[in-house]
């Protein structure tokens, strides 16, 4: 079986619980079958493939948007959007998915993470069409309505508050559409 993983970070070395369980998934996997991953990498990091990967199918690094503390004010007032949504949104990321999708056929397109989500439309668009599997690592809209209980205790905290209360309306309806367009749903929170 063919699967593409999209990552949103290199899975190797397996430093942080998300790139823990993305090793443990795509070395376990390719044991068995052809896989590759295209990946973003930590900001400040070159965008290098680490050697163990490279025995893999197709694998690729490449740098993250950048979104500053305005640009996503910016977007919060004048979007609807879950700040998540826009997190890793980039063009040429959906370019080079979309290259990848038409270069070779893929049986699975694993998405690991809800900031990848705005790539389910590239993979939707593949033809032939590989299941798309969403990997929701946390139910994201619990963890910030939970920080928006939180923060509302302390005046200190109420812009923080603020925002949390926003991006966990946000989040919920955004999580609900991309656990409904996605084939399979793995949630682990």
């Amino acid at each position: 079986m063919r699967i593409l993983f999209l990552t949103p970070q290199i899975p190797y070395p397996p430093y942080k619980g998300t790139a823990l369980r993305n090793w443990g998934l795509i070395s376990g996997l390719a044991a068995r079958h052809d896989v590759s991953v295209l990946s973003f990498v930590d900001p400040g990091q070159a965008p290098e493939v680490p050697p163990l990967l490279r025995e893999m199918g197709q694998v690729e690094a490449m740098e993250p948007p950048i979104r500053s503390t305005r640009d996503r004010l910016r977007g919060m007032l004048a979007s609807r959007q879950a700040d998540m949504a826009l997190r890793l949104a980039s063009q040429p990321y959906a370019e080079r998915l979309s290259r990848w999708l038409q270069e070779k056929r893929y049986d699975v397109v694993q998405i690991e993470g809800i900031e990848l989500a705005p790539y389910l439309s590239v993979i939707a668009a593949a033809r032939p069409r590989p299941l798309i599997v969403f990997d929701d690592h946390n139910c994201e809209y619990l963890l910030q309505q939970r920080t928006f209980l939180t923060d509302l205790r302390t005046p200190a905290r109420w812009p923080a508050a603020a925002y949390s209360m926003i991006q966990w309306q946000r989040l919920r309806r955004y999580e609900a559409e991309v656990c409904a367009a996605a084939d399979r749903v793995l949630a682990v929170s």
